[in-house]
């Protein structure tokens, strides 16, 4: 039978438990991994994810800065709180994570919006009767789900008119026009790149002070309104990084500029580290102190990654290291780590994995597939098996692919694992999640909270 949640209970089962509660217990178990959510793509009813699959714990929801700070100092909260809801009434939980970085709001990087924008496939004219175009638009950035990313204005035809680098990728149609935002429009928003390739997003430059103060702000309305809600069991967190791993830059010209941007800063490379992961390390260190501050109950994690790839792949990890080192030596109990490349080979001994075994007693840590086994994509399996193009190892068939891999990630002492939903639905996997949640330790739901308030 189709199960709704009626919208009056959810407004209820949305709000955030008075203060009192005190430190949420680690998350236990298999998280479900959907779809980004957005305004565009909320998480939807109980029917739409495996809310009520026993083998399930919660779902980890990720969204945007840009979905929910709107403009400077305006929130939406409303997809949150629709998970948050449904979490409550099926007994489960979630975790969450916001992202910055390529999802940072065009307002932060002085953006102004328009709703009006006219475009024409294959053609390189952008075309809004409010934008006012201007000789100074020419080179500045413009963001635009019609235009390819890192689209910039190359000329001015006139007020209403402007040449675009790139070709539309579709037309509008006169009852829905296309919204795009000028980057750099507004003198004093944050420093920001178009990453190489431009495909990889622009990105705002973590340590820039508006963009740190901007940011700084965000986490505390978020743990003013979300901290002590019991169905919210942890955090990823985020603020420093391209996308929810710890990621910056891998393409040479992109280091070399943000090296220029932390000397520029003020920051110095030392003989161990050049500028730019100086002035990173610095950074998420500012950014997690403002996460532990904001959020006293809620465990927080971060997910480990190399924020320098390419030919400083090292200097990248070593920096990566040193937040694991310190965030663990300054939060004893509370500075979680994650990775998110768990297959069927992963071995202990990589260092991110490594650093997962060896805080398993005393810190929050979880992993996160690389990929789903039962995706229709043909590359994933290949993937999660580390076979060919991808490693040496044979090629699984998807029920040992996952099933190996969640084995693997019982043994490095995870408290939880996170499934993407293509293999939590997958009726051939029941049995098996089902074994396996039970050896992560799975516990019971949360308790529901002996009072609430509704936070408007």
């Amino acid at each position: 039978m189709k199960i709704t949640v009626n919208i009056l209970s959810a407004l209820s089962l949305l709000a955030t438990a008075t203060p009192g509660f005190g430190a949420k217990p680690f998350p236990r178990g298999i998280i479900d991994l959907p779809s980004a959510i957005a305004a565009k793509a909320p998480i939807g009813t109980i029917d739409d994810h495996p809310w009520l699959n026993p083998n399930v714990s919660g779902l980890r929801i990720r969204t945007g800065w840009d979905n929910t700070e709107t403009a400077d100092g305006v929130y939406n909260w409303v997809q949150i709180d629709e998970s948050l809801a449904l979490a409550a009434t099926c007994g489960k939980f979630i975790g969450l994570s916001v992202g910055a970085g390529i999802t940072c709001p065009p307002w932060l990087m002085g953006g102004v919006t328009f709703t009006d924008g006219e475009t024409v496939v294959d053609e390189t004219t952008l075309t809004s009767l409010t934008a006012n175009f201007t000789a100074a638009d020419i080179g500045r950035v413009i963001i635009s789900t019609n235009f390819p990313t890192g689209t910039t204005i190359v000329s001015v035809t006139s007020s209403t008119v402007a040449r675009t680098s790139e070709a539309a990728t579709k037309s509008t149609i006169t009852k829905k026009p296309n919204t795009f935002s000028i980057l750099a429009r507004n003198p004093g928003g944050a420093a920001f790149r178009v990453l190489n390739p431009a495909s990889d997003g622009v990105v705002v430059v973590p340590w820039d002070p508006v963009a740190k103060a901007k940011w700084k702000r965000f986490i505390i309305a978020l743990a003013e309104r979300y901290d002590s809600n019991p169905q919210l069991q942890y955090i990823g967190m985020t603020g420093f990084q391209k996308t929810g791993e710890c990621y910056l830059a891998s393409d040479q010209a992109d280091i070399d500029f943000f090296d220029a941007s932390a000397v520029a800063a003020g920051y110095a490379a030392t003989d161990v580290l050049p500028a730019g992961l100086v002035a990173w390390e610095a950074t998420v260190k500012e950014i997690v102190a403002q996460w532990m501050t904001s959020f006293p109950n809620t465990p927080l994690l971060i997910t480990g990654a190399r924020p320098y790839g390419g030919d400083s792949q090292a200097v990248g990890q070593d920096a990566m290291i040193d937040i694991f080192s310190w965030g663990v030596a300054t939060y004893p109990g509370r500075f979680g780590i994650m990775n998110s490349q768990l297959h069927a080979t992963s071995a202990s001994g990589y260092y991110l994995n490594s650093w997962i075994v060896d805080n398993s007693l005393t810190q929050p840590v979880g992993i996160q597939f690389l990929c789903s086994g039962s995706s229709e994509n043909p590359d994933n399996l290949a993937r999660l098996s580390n076979s060919p193009p991808w490693g040496d190892d044979p090629l699984l068939n998807p029920y040992d692919a996952v099933n190996n891999s969640l084995t693997l990630g019982v043994s490095f002492g995870c408290n939880f694992i996170e499934v993407y939903e293509d293999d939590v639905n997958n009726p051939e996997f029941q049995t098996m999640l089902a074994a396996q949640s039970a050896a992560l330790g799975l516990p019971g739901p949360p308790e529901a909270p002996g009072n609430l308030r509704i936070i408007p």
